[in-house]
């Protein structure tokens, strides 16, 4: 499966919660739903893919300001777009 689409799932199925990008690898990787094993670096630049401009900002990103940790979650277009997807759950 894309783990651009397993990404995405996770974070609409939750939505308007938000997740460090350490545990969105760690829940998308215990899925099973993946044909390979993917990298906490390619999971991160997949996060930073679904936020960019070119993919509609699927995504978007909190940085706490005393921490400097990332917190990622669905936007609206994101959750939309998991809608038009077929609502797949992802990592329990």
């Amino acid at each position: 499966m894309n783990l651009r689409t397993l990404i995405l799932a996770f974070l609409a199925a939750r939505s308007p919660a938000s997740f460090p990008s350490e545990v969105i690898h760690a829940r998308i990787s215990q899925s099973g739903y993946l044909d390979k094993a993917v990298t906490a670096n390619e999971a991160a630049d997949e996060l930073r893919t679904l936020a960019s401009a070119k993919m509609s900002a699927l995504v978007n990103v909190d940085i706490h300001p005393v921490t400097k940790g990332e917190s990622w979650w669905a936007t609206d277009a994101g959750v939309k777009q998991w809608t038009l997807d077929g609502r797949m759950n992802v990592g329990g």
